[in-house]
């Protein structure tokens, strides 16, 4: 009994002493992976941040060449520091109708009556790989390059696939060990279901980036995996009947991929520019000059940001002469590496301080950057753009003189101003520590005093009543909203203008009110069989179960908010409903 009370006293004095701030709402998507085949199912995630619940369902843009089904939603929330963070995760999974490359999203919700959009994705769909005609059985290792020719420097991906029908665990991975040749992993391993000849498999991919530095051909022996499989087995009890299926502990099981080959080519020596710096990949150059215009003596800031894919870290610092009159000075240059499953990628940011000496116009250089184009395997170059520098006539600062009445000498140097006064504390200074006492709000016998201290008690003690007379009421109140949740389901179709949205958000409070459960989102399946379990006929938990695909893909593909037409139909079958659980 002590510690049910203590706990709830100790986050109310919490709620008093913090006062959390909610974080702006922010909706972001991401894909299990970036290819798959036409047979995958790929799951979607879209998060929603900021926020414990929103007004619709998402609207899922680009998805008009893929079959889509809701998986589930969940709701997070955690107090840290004093900062409370919330949000929602919707699940949905894409079933390709076609090959090629798809931009999905973004994806629009509503909440508290603001649309918010999510990010951009790019999937890439392929054929499923032609059957080779062997059963390769339930557990085994593949490996592949993305390119198995590339130049000197140039990336290629190392992608291992651990296909599985059984429950594995405890997973070692030992990679070849090739001369000159350095695995770096892209990111943590996924997990994912795909078809490799024609039968499904749980696939645990991981993906690794080659840059080989010099040119020769490369035999990357084959990597090896080992893992503990657990069995299933049978064990009779009591009878022949009797059996149960469990998993043992499992055992030990190593598998290898197929060894591969990577030709590296040397860069080609013509057209070679004299500052080539060894960037190979695909880069382009951005700058801009700030301001443009400024007094003789101040600065203006060039700056140069260099991004792209392929070897970054070679990313040169750009140097060049000082124009005539103006000094420059360097800030030290920033180089940032992403890492995603294309590779590596990233960019170099670089800032000059520009100050002309003297007033005039000023032409500033452009400068340049060569690297090797994989895209079209010829030398490029690069330049910023050009700017010019208008210095106006700077302001020439006085000397003044002050009289020493000392000694009567004049000392020239600026001016002394007098002190003056911009503002003072809100808060009385306090010069003893017995002036902290008198105006003390919170002290004994105080009105603040009995409400900080004694208020807690209080207000636990009404809740704590409160609980009580809910528990006895609660049966009651439930079998009358129980009872009413038809009637309101039926009066809410009768108006005029529902849409596809809000009906499907009155059938699941429907079901919520009717047979007691706090559903956050509702898939046409789950509603079957929930009715199914509530002594629903079969024929009419599929009626029902058609009307809400048909929302579902309503409010999927955009059309949620149009005016729904299957009102009338909707109520005849909850009255059916009705009917069937009485």
């Amino acid at each position: 009994m002590k510690r049910s009370v203590l706990v709830p006293l100790a986050l109310f004095q919490f709620m008093l002493i913090s006062f959390p701030v909610m974080a702006d709402v922010s909706v972001s998507m991401r894909l299990d992976r970036e290819e798959a085949t036409i047979a995958d199912s790929i799951n979607i995630m879209v998060s929603i941040a900021g926020a414990r619940e929103s007004d619709s369902m998402p609207v899922l843009k680009g998805i008009e060449d893929f079959y889509v089904t809701q998986g589930g939603t969940s709701s997070r929330f955690e107090v840290i520091n004093g900062q409370v963070n919330s949000g929602i995760d919707y699940s949905f999974f894409l079933q390709p109708k076609k090959t090629g490359t798809f931009v999905i999203g973004p994806v629009e919700i509503a909440v508290g009556g603001k649309t918010y959009r999510s990010n951009k994705a790019t999937l890439k769909v392929v054929k499923q790989p032609e059957s080779t005609g062997a059963d390769r059985g339930p557990l085994f290792l593949t490996a592949g390059l993305s390119s198995a020719k590339v130049y000197v420097e140039e990336q290629s991906i190392y992608t291992l696939r651990l296909y599985h029908q059984t429950r594995v665990s405890n997973i070692s991975l030992e990679l070849p060990e090739t001369e000159h040749l350095t695995f770096r992993q892209l990111g943590k391993p996924i997990e994912y279901r795909s078809f490799y000849n024609g039968l499904s498999y749980d696939v645990v991919e991981i993906r690794y980036v080659l840059i080989p530095p010099e040119e020769g051909i490369y035999k990357i022996e084959p990597s090896r995996m080992k893992m503990t499989v657990a069995q299933p087995e049978r064990r009779s009890r009591r009878g022949f009947f009797d059996d149960s299926l469990f998993f043992s502990k499992g055992r030990s099981v190593a598998v290898a991929s197929e060894p591969m080959e990577l030709n590296v080519l040397p860069l080609p020596g013509e057209g070679k520019p004299s500052d080539f710096s060894g960037l190979v990949g695909s880069f382009k150059i951005n700058s801009k000059l700030e301001p443009d215009t400024i007094k003789a003596g101040e600065s203006a800031t060039l700056t140069v940001f260099v991004s792209g894919r392929g070897n970054v870290n070679r990313i040169p610092d750009l140097k060049w002469p000082e124009p005539d009159h103006i000094k420059v000075y360097a800030d030290e240059p920033v180089l940032e590496v992403k890492e995603d499953a294309e590779g590596l990628s990233g960019s170099k940011t670089m800032k000059w301080a520009l100050v002309p000496g003297k007033e005039g116009r000023y032409k500033i250089p452009s400068l340049s950057l060569s690297f090797f184009d994989t895209k079209t395997n010829q030398y490029r170059k690069i330049e910023t753009s050009r700017f010019c520098i208008s210095a106006l006539p700077g302001e020439v600062k006085q000397i003044q003189a002050s009289t020493d009445h000392s000694n009567g000498q004049k000392i020239e140097g600026p001016v002394k101003k007098a002190v003056k006064e911009l503002g003072h504390d809100i808060l009385p200074i306090h010069a003893s520590i017995k002036d902290i006492g008198k105006g003390s709000l919170i002290r004994p016998g105080g009105l603040v005093f009995w409400f900080v201290f004694i208020g807690p008690f209080f207000i636990y003690a009404v809740a704590f009543l409160g609980l009580k007379l809910r528990k006895r009421s609660g049966g009651s109140i439930a079998l009358l909203t129980a009872k009413k949740a038809a009637k309101k389901f039926i009066k809410k179709c009768r108006q005029d203008g529902l849409s596809s949205n809000d009906l499907a958000l009155c059938f699941r409070n429907y079901l919520n009110e009717r047979f007691g459960l706090s559903l956050g989102s509702l898939t046409s399946e789950e509603a079957a069989e929930i009715l199914k379990s509530e002594g629903v006929s079969l024929d009419t938990a599929q009626k029902i179960q058609a009307i809400l695909k048909g929302l579902e893909d309503a409010v999927y593909t955009g059309k949620g908010q149009n005016a729904c037409e299957l009102r009338e139909e909707a109520s005849q079958l909850v009255r059916q409903i009705e009917k069937e659980i009485r």
